[in-house]
């Protein structure tokens, strides 16, 4: 009973086995237990292919077609959901290309998958691979039928020109034969020529002459006997002569040419009465350079004292540069006198050419909370030119709104133009700041007419006046200040 019970369980055991080896061989076959990658293709013709079709990259089995959806209208397509072993991953490409294959004429249909391009990115897990129609063996034979019907059509019409061609062959060869018979018998000139032996002779001896006489006129002229061998021989005198007719032409054509024009021109002062008023004309030129003779010599008479009119000149011009620097001290010194600063203070500001930038900064009536201040990014308001920034169409039209919103303001009070620019370098920085403060208030004075006394600049790098809550800025403020 015992030696029963374990015969049963070593054959139950032995079954278990052989079937887990079957279920691994076949899972092997299918790749069931690999690891797999999966894409889509689209196809508009199946050509018989079925899921669970063989999947093949590079002509090596890789996998198997997991599921093919139906398409539901005639302008869409079979969308083919396939897999491969994740090995060959790698050879599948954004530039690969799917086609359905078959095994020989009446094999299975398998997907083929041919490998892309190194250049090509890898293709990513359940992309679209793109894919190209089978060519089905039906279609291949009704072209071949065409083909052979089109080479038959073909073959019938260089058949009729073929014969028409050996007809016009034939007949030419009749004529040719005919035209031979009748040199034969001496018929015609050419037929006489060739049979007659006495005019045959006479021409050779013509021709004969002939060539003797030629070759005695050409040695003649190879020796530079007469006027035409000394003219062939002698180089010098032949380029002496071609000169002389040549310079002959060219001087009758000058003279002829010349000739004309002198009798037209003329013709034109006679009838303009010109050596009449050149005459006048050097009268009346003769007269105004007495005249501008006499006056520059009282011009250049000394004064009373003894003085050149240069020198009297070069004073004058010295005394008023004396004058307008005195003028301009003048009016710097009303400017700080208390009696007068009034006047200029209703201004806004004394002269901004003269305050730094720092001193800008610590300025409260530059840096009052109450004055109107309008910020404007550089990006928007620049762009590159030629001869490097200016302003953009963008930029312009922001301007005139920042302007035209602040109403009456912008036009009466005192306005300042804060440069900033961004960069690295400190000298850049005022440079760039201040070239964009320049370009801001040119296009201000020429667009709404201010008043340059009330328009200035102060290029400030990248850092605004302390209160502004900014610690860096790039780009523009306008600043109108507040009059009191």
């Amino acid at each position: 009973m015992e030696n029963r019970n374990a015969s049963i369980g070593l054959f139950v055991i032995g079954g278990l086995l052989l079937f887990g080896i079957g279920m691994f061989v076949v899972g092997d076959r299918h790749q069931a237990f690999a690891h797999h990658t999966e894409y889509y293709s689209e196809f508009v013709n199946l050509a018989g292919l079925a899921k669970g079709a063989k999947v093949r990259v590079a002509g090596m089995d890789a996998g198997q077609v997991l599921a093919i959806a139906v398409p539901n209208s005639p302008s869409s397509r079979f969308r083919v959901k396939w897999r491969i072993d994740a090995r060959l991953r790698g050879l599948v490409r954004s530039d690969s290309i799917v086609t359905i294959g078959t095994e020989g004429i009446v094999g299975g249909t398998y997907l083929s998958v041919r490998p892309g391009s190194a250049q090509a990115v890898e293709a990513e897990a359940l992309a679209s691979i793109p894919s190209q129609e089978p060519t089905e063996l039906a279609d291949l034979l009704a072209r071949g039928n065409g083909l052979l019907g089109d080479a038959d059509g073909m073959l019938k019409t260089v058949g009729g020109k073929l014969s028409v061609a050996l007809d016009g062959i034939t007949t030419t060869v009749s004529n040719a034969n005919d035209v031979v018979v009748n040199l034969k018998r001496g018929h015609g000139t050419a037929g006489m020529l060739l049979s007659d032996d006495e005019l045959a002779n006479h021409i050779r001896r013509t021709v004969t002459t002939a060539t003797t006489d030629v070759q005695d006129i050409v040695a003649d002229l190879k020796a530079g006997r007469g006027p035409a061998g000394m003219i062939l021989r002698d180089e010098a005198l032949a380029s002496r002569i071609r000169e002389t007719i040549n310079n002959a032409q060219q001087a009758t054509a000058d003279l002829g040419h010349a000739s004309r024009q002198a009798d037209a021109l003329v013709s034109d002062l006679n009838s303009r009465r010109i050596p009449t008023k050149a005459a006048e004309l050097m009268d009346s030129l003769n007269d105004s350079a007495r005249q501008v003779r006499q006056i520059s010599a009282e011009m250049n008479k000394p004064d009373r004292f003894g003085m050149s009119p240069g020198v009297n000149i070069r004073e004058s011009l010295t005394n008023a540069n004396t004058a307008t620097a005195n003028l301009a001290d003048a009016t710097e010194a009303l400017k700080h006198n208390f009696l007068t600063r009034g006047f200029f203070k209703r201004r806004g500001y004394y002269n901004l050419s003269e305050i730094s930038p720092d001193q800008y900064r610590k300025d409260r009536a530059f840096t009052d909370p109450q004055n109107h201040r309008v910020w404007l990014s550089g990006p928007e308001l620049f762009q590159s030119g030629s001869n490097g920034e200016e302003l953009s169409a963008k930029g312009i039209a922001l301007l005139n709104a920042a302007l035209t919103e602040n109403g009456d303001p912008i036009v009466e009070s005192p306005v300042v133009i804060e440069g900033y620019w961004n960069g690295d370098a400190p000298a850049d920085q005022l440079r760039r700041s201040r070239s964009r403060a320049m370009l801001v208030r040119e296009y201000l004075q020429a667009r709404f007419q201010l008043d340059p006394r009330n328009v200035g600049i102060v290029p400030l790098k990248n850092a605004p006046p302390k209160g502004m809550q900014r610690a860096t800025w790039d780009g523009i403020c306008i600043v109108v200040v507040r009059r009191g």
